[in-house]
């Protein structure tokens, strides 16, 4: 069975910055026009950790993550971003429309425990080695893994909506996504 439990989260610091100048699209859907405009929005866009740029004068000592730590680094430092102080759940929903039809997808960030493959946790696409490369890079420049990896689960019993139905009555909006902590789960 695969483990997932709460954890400490990094979040912006909302009393220092506007959440619609930070955030920031997947890195794999951003072009490099875009990757100029969200410099140009915040210069404490996420977009300079996730997806920073490259240049030609690049080295071992200096590139994209090695920037990346550093703002991390100066970000925390600064109050930019803060460590959550006590561990939670993150239930997250995200709604868009496609094909004239509303849609909503619904999660739950936790920290899950890695497992070998097919024992609880699948592969869900064949994914290509570049981008893998730079996610595994990005991990351990900065210790932290800033790319949520989506899961599909299956629950027979349906206990997790109960859990959300608690939780989303209130809705805080962020946006078109919203997320609510939850800290006060007991599994078992």
């Amino acid at each position: 069975m695969t483990e997932v439990q709460p954890f400490r989260a990094i979040i912006y610091n909302t009393d220092r910055v506007k959440g619609d100048e930070v955030v920031s699209p997947p890195y794999d859907v951003i072009s490099e026009e875009l990757k100029e405009n969200l410099y140009a929005r915040s210069p404490f866009n996420i977009v300079r950790i996730d997806f920073g740029k490259v240049y030609n004068t690049d080295n071992d000592l200096e590139n994209r993550y090695t920037r990346a730590k550093n703002y991390l680094d100066e970000w925390l430092t600064k109050g930019i971003l803060k460590e959550t102080s006590t561990e939670a759940y993150y239930l997250y929903e995200v709604k868009y429309r496609k094909d004239n039809k509303d849609i909503s997808m619904k999660g739950i960030f936790g920290r899950v425990r890695l497992t070998e493959l097919c024992k609880g946790v699948y592969p869900h696409e064949a994914t290509h080695s570049k981008p893998k490369a730079d996610r595994l890079n990005l991990m351990k420049y900065c210790k932290a893994n800033l790319s949520p990896i989506f899961s599909i689960y299956r629950s027979q019993k349906r206990d997790h909506h109960k859990v959300f139905d608690k939780y989303l009555k209130k809705p805080r909006p962020i946006y078109l996504h919203w997320i609510w902590t939850v800290s006060d789960i007991v599994c078992g």
